[in-house]
């Protein structure tokens, strides 16, 4: 997953213009930020000429096609529009071992355990590093995770565990059902089995190192 800037470059009376189209641009733009595309969008003011929307989507592809259905581009609003990948410096770090500070009392492990053979097991990890942590750390109250593995005769067991700040915010992500697994079918495809539920632990002593 990578980040896109989306820019716009607006007519001089956009503010004024924008009344009529306005409901179906902020339909599209809650739809994308749904889906996990959109990560924030706004227009720049004095003056209001530009307006930026920044995406995080596996290609900027996403971020083209928002545009070309977009009603401010449709309707010549936009006078000129381009997309730019954004190599985020500050903001985007991986969660380190600084990370366990926070993990005071009341805050929540989040345990699930599957079983993978050795030659699916490589695919597995891949899988979590570039798809599941990208989808946890957009997830406001997440705060770490860590995968260990246990090998046994003919597979291994793979642990994960999430910390998170509190219960509401595991059901940001999980939904109302919090000890629902959230298992995506490829990865399913990789695993010889898994839990269907979670496991819930509060932590009452972190000691961060």
């Amino acid at each position: 997953m990578y980040y896109y800037a989306l820019f716009y470059e607006v007519v001089d009376d956009f503010v004024a213009r924008r009344g009529p189209f306005r409901q179906e641009h902020l339909r599209l733009a809650a739809e994308a930020r749904g889906r996990g595309e959109i990560v924030f969008a706004g227009a720049l003011a004095e003056p209001a000429d530009r307006a930026l929307i920044v995406f995080h989507a596996d290609d900027k592809s996403k971020a083209e096609n928002f545009a070309r259905k977009d009603p401010y581009v449709v309707n010549g609003l936009v006078k000129k529009w381009q997309v730019r990948p954004w190599n985020v410096v500050v903001g985007n770090e991986q969660p380190t071992s600084s990370t366990s500070s926070t993990l005071a009392t009341g805050t929540i492990l989040r345990r699930w355990t599957a079983r993978a053979t050795e030659p699916q097991l490589p695919k597995y990890l891949e899988h979590f590093s570039k798809n599941v942590l990208p989808e946890l750390r957009r997830v406001s109250g997440y705060l770490g995770a860590t995968v260990s593995l246990l090998r046994l005769a003919s597979e291994v067991e793979i642990v994960v565990e999430t910390n998170w700040r509190s219960l509401e915010s595991i059901r940001n992500f999980a939904g109302p059902d919090l000890e629902a697994a959230i298992v995506a079918p490829e990865a399913a495809a990789l695993l010889a089995s898994f839990d269907h539920r979670t496991r819930h632990h509060e932590i009452v002593v972190a000691d961060g190192l």
